[in-house]
């Protein structure tokens, strides 16, 4: 399905692309909710699924398209920032609402996006790679402000696709062939599948049966509620100091607390110490708080700044392809990992992000405060800082 967006996105433009699929993005929820059918139930929530993933790459390319560098950071949080308030809202209407009436009120954040991307500007790079010059001049002149002089930004964005322009898939992929292409594209592929291993779809999806698989003394619900409450207030921070702190050491440090914090979980899971069931709940939350300041959100931004221009539509088709294959294989061999023990899935999970960690350290190269155009060469001759 990621795959699937990226023609889509060509043809018609990043902002009227994510328009046309959020216009009827409410639907299906609304099927979940009020069909007296199974199958049209599962059919509401595949096709849920479907819209999800397609949104992924859609609205990555156009955040990083449309933003000046000093903030690009904050705004490519900004995604993570929704999910994250969604998904504290969902825990509550789970609690406190009958699952048809929760699952209906999720339509209603779709109809007002959908209202507000109308009055997005297009891309200007996408824009250019069309020929038209005029309409991305004024692009740029909504997107900035009134007294700023875009002529050089277009000027940029112009050299920047200058010859380069590819829209058919088979043109991109044999972008791909060079290595300044293929290189950023298989290192975001890798950080995706690392942070999707490491457990975070798990943490979040079973909080409520692992508190309870754990002892934690506390309301699992509430314990729930709590971890919503602290990815949210974290993934603010984020957004917050993102474009001064900058995203390499974010990311280093949050992948090994996340990983250490699993590690703490692991322990005193596997070893029964009288007294300490609230020591898998301070695991839980120092994960989600790290989660949420770095390995949460930088990595969408990422997503936008690393991939280059001729490949940028298929190399995030790419990255968020193998998010979604490995949020799914994580949550299917959970079960089997816990059939082991809840403690040894924890150390499954705290090992991937060992990995990330040193993914990092190696390859990771600093975007904050750079443009787009200056991004493009960054992986011609290495892929270190």
């Amino acid at each position: 399905m990621t795959l699937a967006t990226m023609p889509g996105m060509e043809a018609l433009g990043p902002r009227k692309f994510l328009f046309i699929i959020l216009l009827p993005a409410g639907i299906p929820w609304l099927v979940q909710a009020f069909t007296p059918y199974l199958s049209l139930l599962y059919l509401g929530r595949v096709v849920s699924c479907f819209i999800y993933i397609a949104l992924g790459p859609v609205t990555a390319v156009l955040v990083a398209e449309i933003s000046e560098p000093r903030i690009r950071g904050l705004l490519l949080s900004a995604e993570e920032i929704t999910v994250a308030i969604a998904q504290m809202a969902i825990y509550i209407m789970a609690h406190s609402l009958p699952w048809d009436v929760a699952t209906a009120a999720c339509a209603a954040p779709m109809i007002l996006v959908a209202a507000l991307t109308f009055f997005v500007p297009e891309s200007p790079y996408w824009l250019i790679r069309r020929g038209q010059k005029d309409a991305a001049l004024e692009s740029l002149k909504k997107l900035r402000s009134p007294k700023q002089d875009v002529n050089l930004e277009l000027q940029e964005i112009s050299a920047n696709v200058q010859g380069t322009s590819q829209p058919s898939i088979w043109d991109q992929i044999k972008q791909l062939a060079r290595p300044q292409n293929y290189r950023p594209v298989l290192l975001l592929a890798a950080v995706f599948i690392l942070r999707e291993l490491g457990g975070q779809h798990v943490v979040f999806s079973y909080t409520v049966y692992m508190f309870q698989k754990a002892g934690v003394g506390l309301d699992a619900f509430v314990c729930t509620i709590l971890v919503g409450v602290v990815r949210l207030v974290f993934t603010v921070v984020s957004a917050a100091v993102v474009d001064r702190v900058g995203r390499r050491p974010l990311l280093i440090a949050t992948s090994f607390v996340c990983g250490a914090a699993e590690v703490v979980g692991a322990v005193f899971l596997l070893v029964d110490v009288p007294g300490s069931s609230w020591v898998p709940l301070a695991a839980v939350l120092v994960f989600v708080s790290s989660y949420g300041l770095g390995i949460g959100p930088i990595p969408w931004a990422l997503l936008g700044e690393l991939i280059p221009t001729p490949v940028r539509s298929i190399g995030s088709s790419v990255c968020i392809m193998n998010f979604s294959i490995f949020t799914f294989v994580t949550s299917f061999i959970f079960s089997y990992l816990l059939e082991i023990g809840l403690g040894f899935a924890f150390v499954f999970f705290a090992s991937a992000h060992a990995l990330l960690t040193l993914l990092f350290c190696a390859f990771l190269p600093e975007t904050r405060g750079r443009s787009l155009s200056d991004l493009e060469d960054i992986f011609k001759s290495t892929s270190g800082n």
